[in-house]
């Protein structure tokens, strides 16, 4: 009992400096307020720059980073696929949309992390995931991330003026992105790239319809 406990608190712990990294993308919305898309646009693009190269020379073993997840030592990890959502939805969303799909991934993501840390067969996309059969995350886990992304949804409609449908699309999009695992040529995508390009998708054609 004592290890299953001391085990449950270290994940809990990694998931959390993680997580902190992954609350930096606060940053997007924060600037596409004060500043400009055009602004922001390349700021973002300059960090995708930044950390491909740092990225290459990580994977050649040259360079290590803290927090990398097991399945993360051969292949590209997932910064970068985060980078390089906030990137899309600045680029092909409305400054409200992307604000909002931006959010379900630093804040949403976030929830869902940790409640997974704490709770088993969470990882339907890591090395666990791809041996198993398990494509999707346990129900609480998913709970825990419709939850938070409602709370994300309600506050963006007060704040961008976007219709409660909208967001509240937008939040089921991103749960589903984060809780089920897309698979295509046998890899499941990141969820840090499908999150934002989900929800902003689907909140776009409701906005549409709307």
């Amino acid at each position: 009992m004592i290890e299953l406990i001391s085990d449950w608190r270290a994940r809990l712990a990694k998931e959390m400096r993680r997580k902190a990294i992954h609350l930096s993308g606060l940053s997007v919305p924060a600037c596409l307020i004060l500043l400009d898309r055009t602004a922001t646009t390349a700021a973002i693009a300059l960090a995708l720059a930044g950390a491909l190269i740092l990225e290459w020379q990580r994977l050649k073993g040259r360079v290590s980073l803290p927090e990398t997840r097991e399945h993360e030592k051969t292949r590209v990890a997932s910064y970068i696929y985060y980078i390089a959502g906030c990137l899309f939805a600045v680029l092909f969303f409305p400054p409200s949309i992307a604000i909002t799909a931006v959010l379900f991934l630093s804040l949403g993501d976030t929830a869902s992390g940790l409640a997974g840390s704490i709770i088993k067969h969470a990882d339907v996309r890591g090395e666990t995931g791809r041996k198993g059969r398990r494509r999707v995350k346990p129900l609480p886990v998913v709970t825990v991330t419709f939850v938070a992304c409602l709370l994300i949804a309600s506050l963006a409609s007060a704040l961008s003026g976007l219709a409660a449908t909208v967001t509240l699309a937008g939040a089921a999009a991103a749960t589903l992105a984060d809780g089920v695992a897309l698979i295509v040529g046998g890899r499941s995508l990141d969820d840090n790239f499908t999150i934002p390009v989900l929800s902003g998708a689907v909140m776009s054609g409701v906005a549409l319809i709307l």
